[in-house]
């Protein structure tokens, strides 16, 4: 039995893995594309500071909105920058969970994936299932094609 004949449909099974491939590689690009364009944008509770993030949730600018913060008490600045940035990162790597639409790898968003949040040893043995598991995959991309189309 030859390697076609393995995957369903034979050849065509091949082919359909190749267009599911494809179609992979333009939802990255666009998915990319969508990244370099967001950005996310959050206020102090109190409202004294902004902060801007891109895509990729980098903090890409910082504003201070009026001058109450040099009255502030320097543990209580830094407490609200702390908290200020924290949820714009939260946020960004929210809209980066929306931009991509599904897991990059089953159980794992992407936005927790580029937060840190994801256990190396958890994405390890995912992908060690996947790789394990080609055939189901075959069987699932072009399952997933017949449902599309």
């Amino acid at each position: 039995m030859s390697d076609h004949e393995e995957l369903p449909g034979g050849s065509g099974g091949l082919e359909a893995m190749f267009a599911v491939l494809a179609d992979e590689q333009r939802k990255i690009t666009e998915f990319q594309r969508k990244m370099s364009e967001a950005s996310t944008v959050v206020e102090s509770s109190n409202k004294m500071v902004t902060a801007t993030f891109d895509g990729r949730g980098e903090l890409t600018r910082l504003t201070f909105n009026n001058g109450k913060y040099r009255t502030m008490a320097p543990k209580e600045l830094a407490t609200m920058l702390m908290d200020t940035l924290k949820r714009g990162r939260a946020a960004a790597f929210g809209k980066i969970d929306e931009m991509a639409g599904r897991d990059v790898l089953p159980g794992i968003a992407f936005g927790e994936l580029a937060a840190g949040k994801v256990d190396i040893d958890e994405v390890v043995g995912t992908l060690m299932t996947s790789v394990v598991d080609l055939p189901g995959i075959a069987r699932a991309a072009k399952e997933a094609t017949r449902a599309d189309g």
